[in-house]
């Protein structure tokens, strides 16, 4: 599962306004996504080909249009199917989407 912080401002609206008046605070949040629960840094990987591809969005339930050539983290979740498995992108404000993708269309591109 993906780390998050609990913030004790419910609203998101007023949370979105408190965040973006303290970028310390977001940047901070932001990092949180990107490690499991475990404090380990999630690995970046980028979908092959150019343009959009359709995958299967676990927060939606139904297939979506995703750019290929954005970063994405790869989530360390199993699945019945060992050919797929889950990406983690900050597609959406403050919750962000994990898709589920087969495992030969990741292109690993390593830590900075």
């Amino acid at each position: 599962m993906v780390a998050t912080d609990n913030s004790e401002i419910k609203n998101k609206k007023k949370l979105r306004e408190y965040l973006y008046k303290n970028p310390v605070k977001l940047a901070l949040k932001l990092q949180k996504f990107l490690q499991n629960d475990d404090g380990t840094l999630l690995e970046p990987v980028r979908l092959k080909g150019e343009g959009v591809g359709y995958y299967y969005s676990y927060n939606d339930k139904k297939h979506i249009a995703m750019p290929r050539n954005s970063e994405y983290y790869l989530l360390p979740w199993d699945d019945e199917d060992p050919d797929v498995c889950y990406i983690y992108n900050h597609y959406r404000w403050l919750t962000g989407i994990i898709l589920k993708v087969p495992k030969k269309e990741i292109q690993y591109i390593g830590f900075n």
